[in-house]
């Protein structure tokens, strides 16, 4: 079996308060990368307070050109429209194509759920790169069918662009890998660091990478910067000739979850004029 190489790249930094100071932080960051096949950010990069699509796409495409990267995943933002904010995850390529996708479930635990409304399905793009990737956003990949429906979307990658607490590192860890294993993917978790929660939590990075057997073959620790790791994509095909969890559940169960799915992107357009 030929062997297919992917450099990933992550970048782990702090949120400041402004969109302009974010996004120079963070493209100062980015330009240091060594041109990826794919680089990925955390949520709500551009701060946490609501900016429009127009503003979150420009900084995007900013982002993309500094890196020269092929394809980004745009972490999150909160996109303000027509009165309601949801939360939007955006991958683009250089080519000018763009999915856009949401976070399912606002957390209730950190009282977002209260201010945000549901932003829709994962964000999924079928590269012209020979690999897929989905953007499962932060408290969406604690729910194993969210994962699962972007697996089975074709996702050979699940880039999970997060903003989790130091003292939830542990389960970030352990939720990662049984995504990865259970769905036979590459798992890529992207954090944030030097920030606190409203609560006095510090979240403090952690940023890895789980291969498609369920080991963290790659993370950070608390400092800013860019984790670059080349990994094997012929090692899905290897291990899904093994483990046939995913077509398994694609024999008998792909209609419930694409029903879901449905429900999923109903819920949202009823919200949202995206």
């Amino acid at each position: 079996m030929q062997k297919r190489t992917l450099k990933i790249s992550l970048i782990q930094s702090r949120i400041e308060k402004e969109y302009r100071e974010n996004l120079a932080r963070v493209r100062d960051i980015a330009s240091t990368a060594s041109a990826p096949d794919l680089m990925a950010i955390y949520e709500n990069w551009l701060g946490r307070s609501p900016i429009t699509y127009g503003e979150y796409l420009e900084a995007s495409q900013e982002l993309i050109d500094a890196s020269r990267s092929r394809v980004l995943v745009s972490g999150s933002s909160y996109i303000k429209q027509e009165g309601v904010v949801t939360s939007k995850s955006l991958i683009i390529d250089r080519s000018g194509s763009i999915s856009i996708g949401g976070k399912v479930f606002p957390s209730a635990a950190t009282g977002e759920r209260a201010r945000i409304s549901p932003g829709g399905p994962p964000a999924f793009m079928r590269t012209q790169h020979g690999f897929s990737v989905a953007s499962v956003v932060c408290v969406d990949a604690a729910y194993p069918e969210i994962v699962r429906i972007a697996a089975l979307m074709g996702a050979d990658i699940i880039a999970n662009p997060s903003i989790i607490p130091a003292n939830r590192s542990y389960l970030w860890r352990s939720i990662g890998s049984s995504r990865a294993a259970e769905n036979t993917v590459y798992f890529i978790h992207i954090n944030p660091t030097g920030i606190t929660y409203v609560d006095g939590r510090e979240v403090l990075g952690g940023s890895f990478i789980s291969d498609p057997q369920g080991r963290i073959v790659s993370e950070m620790g608390s400092e800013e910067g860019i984790l670059e790791v080349v990994v094997e994509l012929s090692e899905i095909d290897v291990i899904r000739n093994r483990w046939r969890y995913l077509e398994d559940v694609r024999g008998i169960l792909e209609e419930l979850y694409l029903g879901a799915l449905e429900r999923i992107k109903d819920r949202a357009e009823k919200r949202s004029s995206f």
